[in-house]
């Protein structure tokens, strides 16, 4: 009758047949594995019972008696059926950076994991890798594996270098009712504000947002000036010698509390230049710088540099060296097309003194023997060129040494930071 109805149920052969595996299991493990042992008395051939787990064999079978086994002494083990005489003993100290994961027992061995913070690697535990900014934490590390980066997706950032953070979102300005001041870049997050804030360019070191008039050109022609040492003449000086309308004495007040002397020079040329734009004598060099950094604004190989580029130029470039958390500032609040511009600016503030045309190039020599991404080299080489043939700087070249050889206007005098 049970035979015909397993037939015509598929469902209940099933549990039949698992019935039977499991009764057949039951009675393997009921049975214990066996051993030979010769009965050093009648030299017979013995099949003796092992001893289970957390036991060893006190004494060995015989004709008529069983193995006789005996529980293992405190801090031993047995972890399988054996036919030894003793237990092993369980380890003593876990390793350098390890901990106790399981006390030792009768049938298990004292078990050692990494500390927190660390995992193994062949039978060391080594530090959890850290994610660099831009890339978040998709797994956290564990005891036995190591840290899982991940780049950060587009509206997600990660400022720092981390072993636990994920990538997070970049705030909302809209929801919070207010304005996006600058969008947020895989490795800083959007700046929010009520209104526009436009960073003013000064002499300070604060460089906590992007520079909005950073002019690489007009920094090259002023530079051409450095031979003629207008730094050694007193700033009312200079000024009163300037043709056209003259700078305001409160904003030269302000240059000289604020500013190095050799930018002092930088500053009052760019705001006499402002204050006589539409002159005509100033007309044509004014023209020239202008058409110079049109053309440098138009450099798309430098678009989507990444902050690894930028560091990779700033090593590459002589003298002074513009430093990381100055590079990590303008990636995170600067438009990746803006970078090349604010990176060469900090270098030009640091290094008043060298020219930048010829810094480019010593910086591309460099680049080239480092094996440089294509586009980076082709986008330095393209700002050089702009930046060493533009006729500006002849202009305003001739215009100071005319007045530099005026005796009336310039008398020796000492610098005036002494």
């Amino acid at each position: 009758m049970s035979a015909r109805i397993a037939k015509s149920n598929p469902a209940m052969k099933l549990i039949v047949l698992f019935t039977a595996s499991l009764s057949w299991a039951f009675q393997q493990q009921a049975v214990p594995p066996k051993y030979q042992y010769r009965d050093p008395v009648t030299s017979d051939l013995l099949l003796c019972d092992q001893c289970p787990p957390g036991t060893a064999v006190k004494q060995h079978c015989t004709a008529d008696k069983p193995t006789e086994c005996h529980p293992c002494p405190e801090r031993h083990f047995a972890e399988n059926w054996h036919w030894g005489d003793t237990c092993q003993y369980c380890t003593s100290v876990c390793k350098e950076r390890q901990l106790v994961k399981q006390r030792c027992n009768s049938t298990h061995d004292q078990l050692c994991e990494c500390a927190p913070g660390f995992h193994l690697v062949v039978e060391f535990c080594i530090t959890h890798s850290t994610c660099q900014p831009g890339n978040g934490v998709a797994a956290l590390g564990t005891p036995v594996s190591d840290t899982v980066c991940e780049r950060c997706p587009p509206g997600h950032f990660s400022a720092e270098s981390s072993s636990t953070e994920p990538c997070q979102p970049h705030r909302n300005c809209s929801d919070l009712g207010l304005k996006t001041l600058r969008w947020g870049t895989s490795t800083s997050d959007s700046l929010c504000g009520n209104q526009d804030k436009t960073a003013t360019l000064d002499c300070s070191h604060q460089h906590t947002l992007c520079h909005t008039d950073v002019t690489l050109c007009e920094e090259a022609v002023f530079q051409s000036l450095a031979s003629l040492r207008l730094s050694s003449v007193p700033l009312e000086r200079l000024l009163e010698s300037l043709p056209g309308r003259r700078v305001d004495r409160k904003s030269l007040e302000r240059l000289k509390k604020a500013c190095s002397p050799q930018q002092q020079v930088l500053q009052l040329l760019r705001l006499w230049r402002e204050q006589n734009k539409d002159q005509d004598k100033l007309s044509g060099i004014i023209q020239g710088v202008n058409h110079c950094e049109r053309k440098v604004s138009r450099c798309n190989g430098l678009k989507n540099l990444t902050l690894d580029d930028l560091l990779q130029v700033t090593d590459s470039l002589p003298g002074v060296k513009v430093r990381q958390e100055d590079v990590r500032a303008v990636a995170s609040t600067c438009l990746p097309r803006q970078y090349i511009l604010q990176l060469l600016h900090l270098w030009k503030t640091a290094n008043y003194d060298l020219d930048l045309a010829k810094g480019l190039s010593h910086s591309l020599r460099v680049l080239r023997s480092q094996g440089a991404p294509r586009y980076l080299l082709k986008g330095l080489k393209k700002i050089s060129r702009i930046i060493g043939t533009t006729s500006a700087h002849k202009m305003y070249e001739k215009m100071f040494v005319s007045m530099l050889q005026d005796e009336s206007c310039f008398k020796p005098h000492k610098p005036l930071n002494e």
